[in-house]
C-alpha cells in the first residue's frame, strides 16, 4: 500500500492535470463560440471538444478516487492510532 505522502502527490498531480485541462477546455470552447458566430463547419471541431470533455471526467474521476483513497488511508491510520 502507498504511503500517504505518495498519496498526497498523486492526488496534488491529479488536480493539476484538472486545472490545466480547464484552461485548455476554456479555450477551446470560446474558439467553438466564434467559429459559429462565423457560420463555419464546426463538425470536426465539435467532435474534438466532445472527446476533450470526456478525457477530462476521466481525470476528475480518477482525482475523485485518488481523494477516496486517501480519505481511506487516513482513516485507517486514525483508527490504527486509537486502538
Amino acid at each position: 500500500m502507498e504511503d500517504l505522502a505518495q498519496l498526497h502527490a498523486k492526488l496534488d498531480r491529479a488536480q493539476a492535470v484538472i486545472e490545466k485541462g480547464i484552461g485548455h477546455l476554456t479555450n477551446q470552447r470560446a474558439l467553438f463560440a466564434d467559429g459559429l458566430a462565423e457560420g463555419r463547419e464546426l463538425t470536426q471541431s465539435h467532435d474534438l471538444l466532445s472527446k476533450l470533455e470526456d478525457i477530462q471526467f476521466l481525470h476528475v474521476r480518477d482525482r475523485d478516487r485518488l481523494r477516496r483513497e486517501l480519505d481511506g488511508a487516513i482513516a485507517g491510520k486514525k483508527l490504527r492510532l486509537i486502538r
